[in-house]
């Protein structure tokens, strides 16, 4: 999955160097939202890395020199006693062909664009870290909060029931039934609190937050193509192939650059002195130098890659996106029939209680209907958590950054 995939550029090296102590809140955090988050987390891997990929910004050489200049000095001495001596010194550039400048900017400004490009896919990165860890969290969460509530409910109610079974009025089966679920319950609720422990402290290493940002909310974009249109991997691979071509056209046409040089001259003979002062250029007569068979397959192969690597990449991201609008699309329908069964549940409880008093049997079902609508209203409210969830991972899947 690819929604995997952008995680683990990150993940490993990110929890092995950002660290923090952990304090496990159940309140709302002071950070306002998830972007605000995603700009902390950000700041504190910057602050970790000081690797040439994260600050790396290109030096651009002059527009017109290759190289650097070079100096040649020659002396010659006759070998005849009426001969001329001569001392040369030479200082020689290498200058671009006149339609090379165009070449060059171009890539000057593919190459800007590329380190834009990285920049925001990097950005999308951590904006599905920050999305993974805070929703895995907020799960937890929610299963901890359902428990411990369902918890005090049940120790309520076992008030309640405890007085009425040691009056006779409850059978020993439904006494013993709730006994059992309370049980049920607190091993539940160890091992949900233990998950918290975890993904809140993954969360804390990630962020150095300790707690989860007041609004999680996300909403899909009006145009899911347009969105997948600009997402940053697409984007990047699409300047790296245009860089590609481009700085394979410009080493073509740079076989034949324009040599310049300053030349000074000295001829010493019997006859006198003589400096000579003057310019030398040298301009190839080829328009275009012949393709070099190496330089032109590496080309071919670079760009068939990466063309390859845009293509599966697009596809990936569009099944993906589908696939994962179609379980919103799921979700929300469960939701909807999650609401008719706590409205109707209702209405079953309230007939049941009624019965309650007939039978042994009339009060095991009454109870057990009891717990059985306190799940549905937890599992209703689970659902509609999983439907923000599912948003924040098609967002991520259509390179929408925090």
């Amino acid at each position: 999955m690819y929604f995997q995939h952008v995680f683990v550029f990150l993940t490993t090296s990110i929890i092995l160097i950002l660290s923090g102590c952990f304090s496990a809140h159940l309140k709302a955090s002071e950070i306002a939202d998830l972007a605000a988050l995603r700009v902390q987390a950000q700041q504190r891997v910057e602050q970790s890395y000081s690797s040439d990929w994260m600050a790396h910004q290109s030096s651009s050489l002059s527009r017109w020199l290759i190289g650097a200049p070079t100096l040649e000095v020659s002396a010659l001495q006759s070998n005849l006693a009426t001969g001329t001596d001569e001392l040369e010194v030479r200082l020689g550039v290498q200058l671009q062909r006149p339609d090379n400048l165009d070449l060059f900017d171009q890539m000057e400004q593919t190459n800007q664009a590329i380190m834009v490009a990285r920049q925001r896919q990097q950005a999308l990165l951590i904006s599905g870290l920050v999305r993974q860890r805070a929703w895995d969290a907020a799960m937890a969460r929610q299963q901890v909060n359902a428990l411990s509530d369902k918890q005090v409910w049940l120790s309520r109610l076992g008030t309640q029931l405890t007085e009425r079974f040691n009056a006779g009025e409850l059978s020993r089966l439904a006494y013993l039934q709730w006994q059992q679920q309370q049980l049920d319950v607190q091993q539940a609720l160890v091992n949900a609190k233990a998950e918290l422990d975890g993904t809140m402290r993954a969360y804390t290493e990630l962020t150095g937050s300790h707690t989860l940002p007041a609004n999680m909310t996300e909403t899909v974009p009006d145009s899911l193509d347009a969105a997948l249109n600009s997402h940053p991997e697409l984007k990047l691979l699409s300047l790296q192939k245009q860089y590609a071509a481009a700085a394979y056209q410009y080493g073509r046409q740079s076989q034949s650059n324009w040599d310049v040089a300053l030349v000074a001259r000295r001829l010493q003979s019997v006859m006198g002195d003589e400096n000579q002062v003057g310019i030398a250029v040298g301009i190839p007569l080829a328009l275009e130098m012949p393709a070099n068979p190496q330089d032109l397959q590496a080309w071919q192969q670079t760009d068939l890659a990466l063309s390859q690597s845009l293509m599966n990449l697009r596809i990936t991201l569009q099944q993906q996106v589908s696939t994962n609008m179609a379980s919103l699309t799921s979700l929300e329908e469960q939701i909807a029939i999650g609401e008719q069964q706590v409205a109707i549940g209702e209405q079953i409880v309230e007939q049941l209680a009624q019965l309650k008093q007939s039978s042994e049997l009339e009060q095991s079902n009454w109870l057990q209907s009891l717990l059985e609508q306190r799940d549905r209203t937890y599992q209703l409210d689970q659902l509609k958590l999983s439907q923000q969830q599912r948003v924040a991972q098609i967002n991520q899947l259509a390179g929408q950054v925090l």
